[in-house]
């Protein structure tokens, strides 16, 4: 499946807004693709600020641009990529970091829930009944083991390099 969490897609404003920045690709960076189909214009521009990949589905998107972001598992790094453009285009410089995301882990973690307690919400509940000896060796506890120390790396930065690099 074609990732498509990077694609801007473009509309063109509703009636009302004001003070609209038109978008010139030439003059934002080194345009990589640039080609029309029955979908719309895809645009892919390179320059300092990384890459950005555009879909334009209205002709008008260009000189009156709205982002649209669907509503679907993926719309966080929609948002993301849509928020590091329009930060770039209006000026601002770009954001360092993706904001923190509470998941069931995390709130499990902050609670000060251990091995056992996060194999229990996240896994299965008999975690917190099995004996030692049985719960030192199930594959629940490594599971446990691996998402809570993935989930630290992740908070510790890695969650930046997940999101770009995927």
């Amino acid at each position: 499946m074609e990732d498509t969490t990077r694609i801007i897609s473009l509309t063109d404003a509703p009636r009302g807004f004001t003070n609209l920045r038109s978008l010139d690709f030439e003059a934002m960076g080194r345009i990589l693709f640039d080609s029309e189909d029955d979908v719309g214009r895809s645009v892919t521009v390179t320059g300092s600020f990384g890459t950005f990949f555009f879909l334009l589905d209205d002709p008008a998107a260009a000189k009156r641009p709205a982002v649209v972001i669907p509503i679907d598992p993926h719309y966080r790094s929609r948002w993301y990529e849509a928020g590091r453009f329009v930060a770039h285009h209006l000026g601002f410089r770009l954001p360092a970091r993706v904001p923190p995301m509470i998941t069931p882990f995390r709130s499990l973690h902050r609670a000060g829930a251990d091995e056992r307690r996060i194999a229990a919400v996240l896994l299965d509940p008999r975690a917190l009944t099995m004996s030692w000896n049985e719960w030192r060796d199930h594959t629940w506890r490594r599971t446990a083991k691996d998402w809570r120390d993935e989930g630290l790396a992740l908070v510790e930065g890695g969650y930046l390099k997940l999101l770009l690099e995927g």
